[in-house]
């Protein structure tokens, strides 16, 4: 019983960081918004140094809020210069050339390592407009291993793609692996827009392809045209094994109007949600449904029927 009124009494109390002492609180503010803090620590001190007698400890108080809301400003700025020359041991500037988990880069180059050994390169920032791996890339890589996210300098036809200028993804061997498409692009027996991202797949996960937002893609495994903004989810053969949405896109499949959200593929099987009130097997349905379509012949479930 005594533990519990223990426990009652340090829940009423509020959360262990909110019982830190008064003065801690004062510090935090001094730092968080020092462009009011320190107006206001000046104002109290020349009021209490050049003020009249103030009844009782009153001035002495104003000095010492004063002095307090004062000195946390360059505490944490003491702060900030160790954390800065702490940091510079984790990275380095190249003076000349080198080569850096297989990455030639040029002089001017900063490297950020995760240890002060200098081991494991996390991040690189170029100097400038640098080509590697017959990329022209600019600003910073960033490890993700084994990838390397990348900002591509200017449209480039990378691995045979026309890739669009912006953030991309490149492996260990410098292939191509996530980026936007800078033009119409046939692939996987899609005929891509401009602007489709784009994420490499293989034997074992499929080929991720975000259709942009004002533009759809005939899909021929469904004789209709995917809407703008989905997800199509492709194999290395070419065979659609998935279509996804966050939006709720309607996408018309023999003639039946289907929720994109939460469509499956099984095999040649078509299971997914009315997008509105629709007549299936003689009577109307609601918004909602669940239906199965059978690609080749056409043939419409209705689930629990």
């Amino acid at each position: 019983m005594e533990d519990q009124r223990t426990r009652r009494g340090e829940n009423r109390r509020g959360p262990p960081f909110l019982r830190l002492p008064w003065w801690f609180w004062l510090g935090y503010a001094g730092v968080k918004v020092w462009f009011l803090t320190i107006p206001a620590g000046a104002v109290l001190l020349l009021v209490a140094w050049l003020g009249a007698d103030w009844p009782g400890g009153l001035r002495w108080a104003a000095l010492g809020v004063g002095c307090l809301l004062l000195l946390s400003f360059p505490a944490a700025a003491a702060l900030f210069v160790f954390q800065t020359i702490d940091a510079t041991a984790y990275r380095r500037l190249l003076d000349r050339d080198e080569t850096l988990e297989g990455l030639h880069l040029p002089a001017g180059s900063r490297v950020h390592f995760a240890h002060k050994d200098h081991a494991d390169v996390v991040a690189i920032d170029l100097p400038g407009v640098t080509e590697i791996k017959g990329m022209r890339l600019t600003g910073t890589l960033r490890r993700f291993a084994p990838n390397w996210n990348c900002v591509l300098a200017e449209d480039q036809i990378l691995d045979g793609f026309p890739c669009r200028r912006g953030i991309a993804v490149f492996d260990a061997g410098g292939v191509i692996q996530k980026f936007t498409l800078a033009a119409a692009h046939a692939l996987l027996g899609l005929q891509l827009p401009p602007l489709t991202m784009v994420e490499r797949g293989n034997d074992t996960r499929p080929w991720i392809l975000i259709l942009p937002p004002d533009a759809g893609v005939q899909v021929p495994a469904f004789a209709t045209t995917a809407p703008p903004g989905v997800t199509l989810y492709v194999a290395a053969d070419g065979q659609l094994v998935g279509i996804g949405s966050g939006h709720g896109q309607e996408i018309v499949i023999r003639g039946i109007p289907l929720d994109s959200r939460e469509m499956q593929l099984r095999g040649e099987r078509v299971v997914a949600r009315l997008a509105w009130a629709f007549s299936l097997a003689g009577a109307m349905r609601p918004a909602g449904t669940e239906v199965e379509v059978d690609l080749p012949t056409g043939e419409v479930s209705v689930s629990g029927k």
